[in-house]
């Protein structure tokens, strides 16, 4: 069992590896955007737990034990990724992004039901266009962040996302799933928005407002 940056790495080195014949430090570097000491770090950690062959400045190459590994997490990405991009319409740059938060947090179940459910609408055209047609809908409406809203405006609270330190604030305000929000006013350059809910006021940085998903009441 790895880490799930550990897993990035490794599915990073088999994706390399479908396109180059070798695999070096520097192809990790730009493919995943991260400092060349954090791969090399990484790279001890594979070595460590029996996944890869690397030499300090030489090429990387997987073990039979990295190969079966990396390709099983590869086709969960791109399974989750496909699922995304053509049953639930996200855009490619969303797809990718999206799939590398999820992939991490499917058991296998999860996993199948997904892989079952997108077998079976790319399959059937016809529910294809139906699914995507109620998504454009006026019956489905996306619940947007409370920045894209207006003043005199009141909404509800469907989700408060976002990094973890700014969630347990809002969730501490009184900010949670179903609570009634009212806009009274952004200040200059929108840095805060002030909102009034459940009697009180509440000043709030843009992106904590960024963090609150919110429907109209």
């Amino acid at each position: 069992m790895i880490s799930e940056s550990l897993e990035n790495y490794l599915r990073a080195i088999y994706e390399i590896r479908l396109e180059k014949q070798t695999v070096r430090v520097k192809d990790i570097t730009e493919s995943l955007k991260v400092r060349n000491s954090s791969v090399v770090s990484a790279m001890r950690k594979l070595v460590k737990n029996g996944l890869i062959k690397y030499i300090k400045y030489g090429h990387i190459e997987l073990t039979q034990d990295g190969l079966v590994l990396a390709s099983l997490i590869y086709e969960k990405h791109q399974t989750i990724k496909d699922f995304l991009e053509k049953v639930l319409n996200f855009s490619d740059k969303e797809s990718e992004e999206l799939a590398c938060g999820i992939e991490h947090h499917l058991n296998s179940k999860l996993f199948s039901r997904i892989e079952a459910l997108s077998d079976f609408f790319t399959s059937n055209e016809e529910l294809q266009k139906k699914l995507n047609g109620y998504m454009k809908s006026k019956k489905y409406e996306e619940s947007k962040s409370l920045d894209n809203f207006k003043p005199g405006e009141e909404l509800v609270v469907s989700r408060v996302a976002g990094k973890l330190i700014i969630k347990k604030r809002l969730l501490n305000m009184g900010i949670l799933p179903g609570t009634k929000i009212y806009i009274e006013r952004f200040a200059p350059f929108g840095d805060p928005i002030e909102i009034k809910l459940r009697g009180f006021r509440l000043s709030l940085r843009k992106d904590e407002a960024k963090s609150i998903f919110v429907e109209k009441a």
